[in-house]
């Protein structure tokens, strides 16, 4: 899949939208402030053109953080992980914005999300995949295991980051990051 394909955009909305959900205004799983009013106030005077996107990284670093800490393994396939390429994607458009303006709506769209503005946008964007059955396992959701060669298969990393993507809407507590297991 190309950075710049239909499905590599959707993906990185996706995660991006997922990394604001986090925030502390929203479920608060990260407790983070990047876009909020602190945040904005803190960042709009270090960053004054960029500070949007900068806020996002914070996002996705804390995002990223929280995922490794809970999970604690290093083969879990989750929306922020090394070992998919979501992150980096999302990290590469970011860096993009800073010098053009063509996501600034879709930017600028995540500081007015209220937590049902939130969900309910999210769920559009991860369609209609079919309801995935996650197992409680530890601190996390196991969606189910894919192999290496599967994340090869560009319909299946969208369908991946969609099934990822819905398991954040309906946690209202404590964060448990969905997650796929890699299988050898």
């Amino acid at each position: 899949m190309t950075p710049d394909s239909p499905n590599t955009r959707d993906i990185v909305r996706l995660v991006l939208g997922v990394a604001r959900l986090g925030e502390n205004d929203l479920r608060g799983w990260w407790q983070g402030h990047a876009l909020d009013r602190t945040g904005q106030y803190v960042l709009s005077s270090m960053f004054r053109r960029t500070w949007r996107p900068a806020a996002l990284q914070l996002d996705v670093s804390a995002a990223t953080r929280m995922h490794n800490e809970l999970l604690g393994r290093s083969t879990a396939l989750h929306l922020f992980s090394d070992l998919l390429p979501f992150r980096r994607w999302a990290g590469g458009w970011l860096a993009e914005q800073k010098t053009s303006d063509a996501g600034r709506d879709l930017i600028a769209s995540f500081e007015t999300w209220t937590l049902d503005d939130a969900v309910s946008t999210l769920r559009d964007w991860c369609g209609r995949v079919d309801s995935a059955t996650a197992e409680t396992l530890g601190n996390g959701l196991l969606l189910g295991r894919l192999t290496s060669s599967a994340l090869e298969d560009s319909a299946l990393l969208l369908q991946t980051a969609q099934l990822l993507g819905a398991a954040y809407l309906d946690q209202t507590g404590a964060l448990r990051p969905p997650y796929f297991d890699l299988a050898r």
